[in-house]
Order: C-alpha cells, then structure tokens, then sequence
C-alpha cells in the first residue's frame, strides 16, 4: 500500500474527513489546555464526574421539555455539571470531607440520579446513549463546530488575559489570597470552563472518552516540561497529534474515531513516559 493511499487519499473521500479533523483538533487543543490545570490542582477526578453526570442533566431535559433536541439536551448536561461544580465546591469549603471524596460523593450520587430518572420517568424517551457515551466525531453538525470554535478561543483568550493570577493561584493559592487574587472565583471560572467543554465535546467524543482529552495530554506534558506556558503548548500539540493520527487510524482500521484519538494519545503518553526514564548525560533518570 503506496504512502499516498495511506496519507493523502482519505482527505479526497469527501468533507467529513476535513470536518472531523477539525472538528477532534478542536476538543484536542481545548480540553489539553484546560486539562492541565485540572492536572496541576490535582482535580483529575473532576473531569470524570462532569463526564458521568451528564445523565441526569439530560434526562432532566426531556421530562422538563419533552425534547431530545440538541439545545435542550445542551442546556440540560451543563446545567447538571454547573450543579456538579457548585456542589463539589460547597462540600469542599466545609472542610469536612477530603476533595477526591466529595467528587466521588457527589457525581456518583447524581449519576444514580440520572439512572432512577430515566428508569422511572422516561424510559420511552429517545435518548441515543451510545452517542453520549462514544460521540460521533464525523456526524457532528455545523453549529457544534463554531460552537466548539468560539469555545477553544475563548478558553485561549481567558487563559491570556488572566495569565498572571491564574499562574499564581495554581501553584501557590496561599500567596495568591494574600496578594488579594481572587483564588476562588478564578476556580469557580476554571470549572465552569471545564463544564461547558466537556457538553460541548460530547457530541464529538462522548462523555466518557472526553475525560481521556482532558486528562492524558496534561499527564504526557507534565512528563517533558516543568513551566506551565510549555506545558500548555506542548499539551495543546499532544491533543492536535492524536486528533489527526487518531483519524487516520480510524479510517485505515474503520474503527471508532474517538477510540483511536484516545488510544493514540495514551500512545504519545507512554512514549514520553519511555522518554523522561531514560538516563541524560550518564545520569541516573530524573
């Protein structure tokens, strides 16, 4: 098999190549970048739960609305992360219960939630559990693409403008209150950020497989650079790769879009991994 049928014929197939390219380079790059201060905060289990408790926002939807439209079911799952956020934060600030356990409280409590509801109340509705689950990067409409569009550039310009005190505020929160950084609003935005990527992204790469663009491109740059501004671009570039090279795995192996995205980035992960292990300069490794 020549090297043009491998890399170049898929893109003459038709636009869903160009669209889902686009469209999977997008949730790469936004959610690399919010991941790694999810990652650095030590919060990777909230990407988990934002991911789980969509159910419930859902099927909140419907019963409220009786639609499965796109706008309703959109609304309904960030509605259900915001609650998710705002109880996480409630339990956190009481100061009772470790962070990790309330997450764990919190979205598993909400997530049976969503279960009971949809057994209870809704069983008739149409609600494509699949797509939520695995997404359908190529079928992704074209509002969802300019909504994912203006998402990651918002995300990028909140990230600049806000560059010193978010700086601050991720690796030293204590100093940051004393110099009057407003600590915990910049979290409340920070989740809110998270929130709305994560329902945005599921349409392409469903709500489970998202947690794997948020979390493993953090990981993988946080294993090859120790500065924050690097390790954004360097995760930022790990999502892109394995959008690109996850699509061309999914048409050489006609297998699942989001699953090959996800597998070539735990790919990259361990290869970086390998990497950071091995001896410099007759050195024992790092």
């Amino acid at each position: 098999m020549s090297l043009y049928t491998l890399f170049i014929e898929p893109w003459t197939w038709g636009d869903w190549m160009w669209r889902g390219t686009l469209v999977a380079s997008l949730v790469g790059v936004v959610c690399a970048l919010l991941g790694c201060f999810l990652y650095l905060r030590r919060l990777a289990l909230m990407s988990d739960a934002l991911a789980h408790v969509a159910l419930p926002g859902l099927v909140g939807a419907f019963l409220l609305t009786g639609s499965t439209g796109p706008a309703a079911m959109f609304l309904g799952a960030l509605g259900s992360g915001l609650l998710t956020t705002g109880l996480v934060e409630g339990i956190r600030r009481a100061g009772h219960t470790r962070d990790d356990a309330a997450i764990g409280v919190v979205f598993t409590a909400l997530f049976a939630l969503g279960v009971i509801l949809l057994t209870a109340f809704a069983s008739d509705a149409d609600l494509d559990a699949s797509c939520v689950l695995f997404g359908d990067v190529l079928g992704v409409p074209t509002h969802a693409v300019w909504t994912l569009g203006g998402l990651t550039l918002a995300v990028i310009a909140a990230i600049v403008a806000l560059w010193r005190p978010l700086h601050l505020a991720t690796f030293d929160p204590d100093t940051a209150r004393l110099l009057g950084v407003p600590v915990g609003a910049l979290h409340l935005g920070l989740m809110g950020f998270v929130s709305i990527t994560t329902v945005a992204s599921f349409q392409a790469v469903g709500a489970i497989l998202v947690v794997a663009a948020l979390i493993t491109p953090a990981a993988t740059a946080h294993l090859l650079t120790r500065r924050l501004h690097a390790m954004l671009l360097v995760a930022a570039g790990h999502g892109a790769l394995s959008a690109l090279l996850g699509m061309y795995l999914s048409v050489w192996l006609n297998c699942s879009t989001a699953g090959a995205m996800v597998c070539v980035g735990a790919l990259l992960y361990f290869a970086a991994l390998l990497w950071s292990r091995k001896p410099r300069d007759g050195g024992a490794p790092p």
